[in-house]
């Protein structure tokens, strides 16, 4: 199984949740869990874990309103923070894995070495004054 396939798994667990919570007119908590799908996929490791746990909580708690669409979101958004507790550190962070280095720019380097107070036409190593004395 992928790595990332959890963190999709546990992003729709809390889209599906927000649509049964926005059915059962519960509408603060739908909006909880839409803004815990943005937290999910920016999150990693530990915060991830402790986002996971908070989602429990808030399921459990959630499912005690009585309506049988708030019982299927509270069952989904635990299941979403029971899967990030158990697989948050194996999942991806988005946005790290797909990033490249940038080329290097012989111009734009040279930018940079005046903007550091270098002198970028000098052949000599930055603690090199051997060569010029």
């Amino acid at each position: 199984m992928k790595a990332s396939r959890p963190l999709w798994i546990a992003a729709l667990l809390l889209v599906g949740a927000a649509g049964a919570f926005w059915g059962a007119d519960s509408v603060p908590v739908a909006l909880l869990c839409l803004a815990s799908v943005a937290a999910v996929l920016a999150l990693s490791g530990v915060a991830r874990r402790v986002l996971g746990a908070l989602l429990i909580v808030v399921g459990i708690a959630a499912a005690f309103s009585g309506h049988w669409l708030a019982i299927a979101g509270g069952v989904l958004v635990a299941a979403s923070g029971a899967l990030q507790v158990t697989l948050g550190g194996r999942m991806p962070k988005i946005g790290m894995g797909g990033q490249k280095p940038r080329s290097a720019d012989p111009e734009t380097d040279l930018w940079r070495a005046l903007e550091r107070g270098d002198d970028p036409t000098d052949d000599t190593k930055p603690g090199d004054r051997s060569s010029n004395e």
